[in-house]
């Protein structure tokens, strides 16, 4: 930024005009991002919310309280809740279908 005759060169006056923008840009920037963050509040608890919801124990709790399942199912289900794995017996005989006789 030179002078010349105690004025300021074209140069300088770019120079001086584009900071000038780039510092307002920069605070305007910065006025929006805490208006956006005070209005946003507090951040939403993840825990929080899981915690509202049921767990599955407690739906199949629920469940047999209501009489929507039975004592069986309650405890199958809560085998595969708790990851052992359902032992269904099998019969020695087989199961067909009866064909109609005709």
């Amino acid at each position: 930024m030179m002078y010349w005759n105690g004025h300021m060169s074209t140069g300088g006056w770019i120079i001086s005009v584009l900071w000038t923008v780039i510092v307002l840009a920069l605070v305007a920037a910065a006025i929006v991002w805490l208006i956006s963050a005070l209005s946003r509040g507090n951040p939403v608890d993840r825990s929080a919310v899981d915690r509202s919801e049921a767990s599955a124990r407690e739906i199949i709790d629920r469940r047999l309280a209501q009489g929507e399942i039975t004592i069986a199912e309650y405890g199958r289900l809560r085998d595969a809740l708790s990851g052992k794995a359902a032992q269904v017996p099998v019969e020695s005989g087989s199961a067909q279908p009866a064909s109609p006789s005709g």
